[in-house]
C-alpha cells in the first residue's frame, strides 16, 4: 500500500484540480437545457469579447422575457484558419449536392476577423465545370429593420473603406427561372485600425524613443525585440501589412517590413499572443490590431505599455476598417442569428464596447469583468453625453480616417505568400543576413551597397517597374493628385501591376500559389547567402 501511496496523493490532486473548479461553476440553466435556443459561432474573437457579448445578449433577453441563450463558439484557430474551414466545409456540400437553405454547415454566423475573409466568404465560392463557372451563395441577409439600418449605417464608409457589403448573384427561382438576387453579405459591428504597441521598460533598457511609425521597428537596436503574428493564420496581422504596402507603396512597403522581419524573434500563429510578449517584457514592440494594444495596457497599465497609430510627416499611415458579421447560408437558428445581429447593432449593445467598469450607471449593458476598449461602428455614439461612460473618451476615428489614394489597389491575397517565402519560412537565413547587413553599415564595409542590393531585391514577377525617374520618384505625389497630367498613368499602372500580382495565384487551384512561393522562397534564400557572402569578402 504504502508504495502505491504516492500514485494515490497525485490522483487525488488531480481529481481536486479538475472537479471543484466544475463543481463551483455557476450553474447554467440553459446548458442543462436540451430544448434552449443555440447559437453557434465562428470567431476568432478572444475569451473576455466572447464573454462580455454572451453575457450582455442574454441579459437583454432576460429583459425581454426571452429564454437564455447557450452560445457555441468555434474558435478553429486565427481568421485565416476559419475562413479557409468554412469554404472546404460548404465547398464539400456542394460537391455533394445538398441543398444549402435546408443543410448548413451546423454554424450560425462568422463573427469578427476582418473584412477580407468575410469578402471572401460572402462572395461565394466559385467552381469551375470546363469552361463554365458557377458561383455558389454561402450566406443570407440579416434583414435588418430598416429604421435599424439607417441609424446604425447614415453613411456607407469610413475613410473610403466599406462599413457594409452588398452582393449580387444569379439563381434559380421556384420556376426554374434565373433571376439576380441582392443582399447584404456581411455587416460590419466595430472599426478597427492598426498601430504599434510598446514595452516602455524595455525601450528605455535599449536606448529608444516610443515610436512612432511602423520604420522605427526596422531600427537595428530591436534586434530579437519585435514579434510578429504570422500574416497566414492571423486576418489582423495580414490587414496591418498591407496598410504599411498601401500606405508606403508596393516596393518601400517591403522595405519597411523586412526591417522589421530582420529584427523579429518569432512569428506566433495567434495575433493575440504578441501583445501580451509586450507587456510581459519578452518583447519591445509589436505590430497588431488597436484594441489588442489598448487591452493590453488597460490589463497591466499605460505606464508600462503604450499604444500609437503610426503617423509620419502629419499624415496618418494606418487604416480604419470594418470589423464584420456574417450570417452563414443553412444556419441552424437564422432568426436567432439575425436578432443577435441587430442587437450588435443597438445602441447599447455598441456602447459595450467602450464602457467602462467603473460606470456605476443603471443602464443595463456594460462590462461584467472585462473593458473590451473596441471602437463601436454607430458613428451617433461618438459625442460627449455618450463617450462620458467610455474608457476612451477623446476616441472617434470618423474625422481622422483617411482614404487611401485613387487607384490604390489591394494587396491582401500577396501578403502571407510573400511574407512566408521572404520571412517566416527563412528566419534563420534572414536574420543572419540582416545582422551582416548592419555589421557593413556600421563599419563601412567596401561591399555595403551590393549587399544592401541583395538583401532587398525582389523576384522579377514581385517587382514593381516604373517607365521613368520622374515617376519611380514621384509617383505617390502624382497618384494623390488627380489634376496631375500623369495621374491617370500611375493609376493605370498600379492597376496592371495588382493584375500581374493576381496572375500568380489561381482561385481554384491552390498549387499555382504554392509553386510560385517555393520559387519565391528559393530567390529571396539565395539572396540573403549572398549578403553574408559578400560580408566576408
Amino acid at each position: 500500500m504504502r508504495e502505491h501511496l504516492p500514485k494515490i496523493l497525485i490522483i487525488g490532486l488531480l481529481i481536486l484540480i479538475v472537479g471543484v473548479p466544475i463543481l463551483l461553476r455557476p450553474a447554467n440553466s440553459a446548458e442543462s437545457d436540451p430544448n434552449a435556443p443555440n447559437l453557434v459561432i465562428y470567431t476568432p474573437h478572444n475569451e473576455q469579447i466572447r464573454f462580455e457579448i454572451q453575457m450582455a445578449f442574454n441579459d437583454w433577453r432576460a429583459s425581454q422575457n426571452l429564454p437564455e441563450v447557450v452560445f457555441d463558439w468555434r474558435t478553429p484557430g486565427g481568421t485565416s484558419d476559419i475562413r479557409k474551414s468554412i469554404l472546404s466545409q460548404y465547398i464539400q456540400l456542394i460537391g455533394s449536392r445538398k441543398n444549402l437553405d435546408e443543410q448548413g454547415i451546423g454554424a450560425d454566423l462568422f463573427f469578427g476577423g476582418g473584412e477580407y475573409d468575410h469578402n471572401k466568404v460572402a462572395s461565394g465560392i466559385e467552381l469551375k465545370n470546363g469552361d463554365e463557372k458557377t458561383v455558389t451563395r454561402i450566406v443570407m441577409d440579416p434583414q435588418l429593420d430598416p429604421e435599424l439600418f439607417k441609424q446604425a449605417f447614415p453613411q456607407p464608409l469610413i475613410g473610403g473603406e466599406k462599413l457594409y457589403a452588398t452582393y449580387t448573384f444569379e439563381e434559380a427561382n421556384r420556376d426554374g427561372d434565373t433571376e439576380e438576387i441582392e443582399l447584404i453579405g456581411w455587416t460590419g459591428i466595430t472599426l478597427s485600425s492598426f498601430g504599434i504597441v510598446y514595452n516602455r521598460d524595455a525601450l528605455k533598457q535599449l536606448g529608444l524613443d516610443e515610436p512612432k511609425t511602423w520604420s522605427d521597428l526596422g531600427d537595428p537596436k530591436l534586434r530579437g525585440w519585435v514579434a510578429l503574428a504570422d500574416p497566414g493564420h492571423s486576418g489582423s496581422i495580414s490587414a496591418t501589412f498591407e496598410t504599411i504596402l498601401k500606405r508606403e507603396g508596393w516596393t518601400q512597403g517591403w522595405i519597411t517590413l523586412r526591417n522589421a522581419f530582420g529584427n523579429a524573434r518569432y512569428f506566433a500563429t495567434s495575433a493575440d499572443r504578441v501583445p501580451v510578449d509586450v507587456s510581459r517584457g519578452d518583447a519591445a514592440v509589436v505590430m497588431c490590431i488597436d484594441f489588442y494594444g489598448r487591452f493590453q495596457s488597460s490589463a497591466v497599465g499605460n505606464e508600462r505599455v503604450g499604444y500609437s497609430d503610426p503617423i509620419e510627416a502629419g499624415q496618418s499611415m494606418t487604416a480604419t476598417t470594418a470589423d464584420p458579421i456574417t450570417l452563414l447560408r443553412g444556419a441552424p437558428s437564422p432568426e436567432l442569428a439575425r436578432q443577435f445581429i441587430a442587437w450588435l447593432l443597438s445602441p447599447d449593445a455598441q456602447s459595450l464596447w467602450q464602457r467602462s467598469k467603473a460606470d456605476g450607471s443603471d443602464e443595463l449593458v456594460r462590462p461584467k469583468s472585462f473593458e473590451l476598449r473596441r471602437q463601436p461602428l454607430r458613428m451617433d455614439l461618438y459625442n460627449e453625453a455618450s463617450q462620458a461612460s467610455w474608457v476612451d473618451q477623446d476616441l472617434n476615428p470618423y474625422p481622422t480616417a483617411v482614404p487611401f489614394p485613387e487607384g490604390t489597389p489591394s494587396y491582401f491575397s500577396m501578403v502571407a505568400p510573400v511574407t512566408k517565402s521572404m520571412a517566416s519560412e527563412i528566419h534563420h537565413d534572414l536574420i543572419t543576413a540582416w545582422r551582416a547587413l548592419n555589421d557593413a553599415i556600421e563599419t563601412n564595409h567596401p561591399k555595403v551597397e551590393a549587399m544592401r542590393s541583395a538583401f532587398y531585391a525582389m523576384p522579377p514577377e514581385l517587382t514593381l517597374t516604373w517607365p521613368d525617374e520622374e515617376l519611380a520618384e514621384n509617383w505617390q505625389a502624382v497618384q494623390r493628385d488627380a489634376s496631375h497630367p500623369r495621374h491617370s498613368e500611375v493609376v493605370e499602372y498600379l492597376g496592371a501591376f495588382a493584375d500581374q500580382l493576381g496572375g500568380l495565384s489561381d482561385r481554384n487551384d491552390a498549387s499555382v500559389l504554392d509553386a510560385n512561393r517555393i520559387k519565391w522562397r528559393s530567390f529571396f534564400q539565395a539572396q540573403y547567402r549572398e549578403v553574408v557572402r559578400l560580408s566576408q569578402e
